[in-house]
């Protein structure tokens, strides 16, 4: 499917409601991304193969000198500590089902992460439907009714909401820009940043 985005087009299935993540001025945003940050990406990683093969021969790992000042510095500090986050004592990682979301929100725990990599069989059709999972979840929205006809929805307090991307080594190949297959990593924070950001 050709966008109106200059240099987007995407590849994969478009399956009902997709069309509410995969906005014109969403793909817009993850095009942005993928120009700032795509050439860096492939460099790094092509770096990092290289340095894997010396350390296949024997180089041993060490620091490099260029960050020398980075590792001597002891003076660190961080800014305060969202109210959210200050306990993380629990914490439920899981997949962008509907199911696994409303389960992980309402168990509990302190802090639910949403994992788009591992625990998620990162295929085209989970990946967006995890963003559409995750907008109506942020939203209030979310509900799920099992085969028995059990109801799942979000209680009034819920865990803290972390995403987790998928790697930086692992490309999307359903979105192309400028001919080039965009970073999944790029497109799953893009896209959920851009539609939930202001929401959270």
């Amino acid at each position: 499917m050709s966008t109106k985005v200059d240099g987007v087009e995407i590849k994969g299935d478009l399956k009902p409601g997709f069309d509410e993540i995969l906005t014109n001025d969403a793909l817009n945003f993850v095009a942005k991304l993928h120009r700032n940050f795509n050439e860096r990406r492939l460099q790094l990683l092509e770096e990092r193969a290289k340095r894997q093969k010396r350390l296949d021969a024997g180089e041993r790992p060490d620091f490099l000198e260029s960050t020398r000042h980075i590792r001597e510095y002891n003076n660190w500090t961080i800014g305060k500590l969202p109210k959210d986050l200050l306990r993380r004592r629990f914490e439920i990682t899981g997949p962008p089902e509907k199911k696994m979301i409303i389960n992980a929100f309402n168990s509990g725990s302190d802090a639910y992460m949403c994992d788009f990599e591992d625990s998620n069989t990162p295929n085209w059709i989970n990946q967006i439907q995890g963003q559409i999972n995750l907008k109506q979840a942020i939203r209030r929205q979310l509900n799920f009714m099992d085969e028995k006809g059990k109801e799942y929805k979000l209680n009034e307090k819920i865990a803290t909401l972390s995403v987790r991307p998928r790697g930086w080594h692992l490309s999307e190949k359903h979105v192309i820009i400028d001919g080039k297959r965009t970073s999944g990593s790029l497109l799953d924070f893009g896209l959920f940043l851009f539609h939930n950001a202001k929401e959270q």
